[in-house]
């Protein structure tokens, strides 16, 4: 049966669902297949460490999502483990992992880089997975998956500068990363690439202890770029982007753009589009790598992957509540753009 599933969702996949078919494939199966039963488990268990017990945000959930989709189709036994919100916490639930005899660990936060060097060490016998993290000279049973996500930025750049008519837009980001950084300028460089002259507001960071949970001075770093003129934001911050789609409230132009999952029925009329990380899709695609004998201590993902991409463009755009959609246009253009990034025409340095 599931190597039926298998051969099916790749023929489905390449066939008629495009780059990112491979989400729909896996939410169906994921929908309608039950859980693999322990029995039935070939290939063991594969554990999902939350850096903090379970609440409503929706990219941590991608990870419980990730292993239930690899366990369908790799015959695993598939459970999460919630930490409780400090080291101590993490560190105890990923020595549970272990002791409960994970083949697979999976995790999604920064929270988790000071722990990777011991922990996998530790366990060699272990497969540890994280999401957007690594360390130095990993060693083989890490995996650490980076998304291509300059990919993506520079398609919002190119969104945002389509719509601004103040010509003038901006980035909010939690904190200050190379990685952060290089996605921030890919931004950029496709809005210099729609409008050369198009102004450019510095990139400020909200910092401090909650970077990714601090609204309030999101709000305020948002009305002062509003003050500034610019009506399109980018805010790359987590929870904090509320702050900015608070500040947009009575505003008619300004808009934003959201990021990592779909916010956009957070904030009716208010969000133009988002840039969406999948790390379900990622997990699947780097387990089946693992599992077929790759040694890979780092993988990358993008827009080929089905790993990043647009919700305005994505497949299931219709129901995403976003402005986006009522400029046809512009999602055509940027259709065209991410297939020239797809096949290599358009590179994005």
């Amino acid at each position: 049966m599931m190597m039926l599933f298998s051969g099916a969702a790749q023929r489905l996949t390449r066939l008629c669902c495009g780059v990112a078919g491979l989400q729909i494939v896996l939410q169906f199966f994921l929908c309608f297949l039950p859980a693999a039963p322990a029995a039935a488990s070939e290939n063991g268990k594969i554990i999902y460490v939350r850096p903090v017990p379970q609440n409503d945000d929706p990219y941590l959930q991608q990870g419980s999502n990730g292993i239930k989709q690899a366990a369908i189709m790799y015959q695993l036994q598939a459970s999460t483990l919630e930490s409780q919100a400090n080291r101590a916490g993490r560190q105890q639930q990923l020595d549970n992992a272990v002791k409960q005899g994970a083949k697979i660990v999976v995790m999604i936060g920064y929270e988790f880089k000071e722990l990777l060097e011991t922990s996998a060490r530790a366990a060699p016998q272990v497969h540890f997975i994280i999401l957007e993290q690594c360390i130095p000279n990993p060693p083989a049973n890490l995996t650490c998956i980076t998304f291509r996500d300059a990919e993506v930025n520079y398609l919002a750049g190119m969104e945002a500068a389509m719509i601004s008519a103040n010509a003038h837009i901006g980035i909010i980001g939690a904190v200050k990363t190379p990685l952060k950084q290089k996605s921030s300028e890919a931004f950029y460089a496709g809005a210099r690439a729609v409008n050369p002259a198009i102004t450019l507001h510095n990139i400020v960071w909200i910092e401090g202890s909650q970077p990714f949970n601090d609204a309030a001075r999101a709000e305020t770093l948002a009305k002062n770029m509003l003050a500034d003129g610019v009506d399109v934001i980018y805010t790359a911050a987590g929870g904090s982007n509320n702050g900015v789609f608070k500040a947009l409230s009575g505003q008619t132009k300004a808009r934003a753009i959201g990021n990592y999952v779909n916010q956009c029925p957070l904030a009716p009329g208010r969000i133009l589009d988002n840039i969406q990380i999948h790390g379900d899709t990622a997990i699947f695609l780097a387990v089946g790598a693992i599992l077929k004998g790759s040694a890979a201590t780092k993988i990358d993902y993008g827009l080929k992957e089905g790993a990043v991409s647009l919700t305005g463009i994505g497949t299931d755009a219709a129901f995403s509540e976003c402005e986006i959609l009522r400029q046809r246009p512009v999602l055509q253009k940027l259709r065209e753009a991410s297939n020239a990034i797809i096949r290599g025409k358009l590179k994005i340095e």
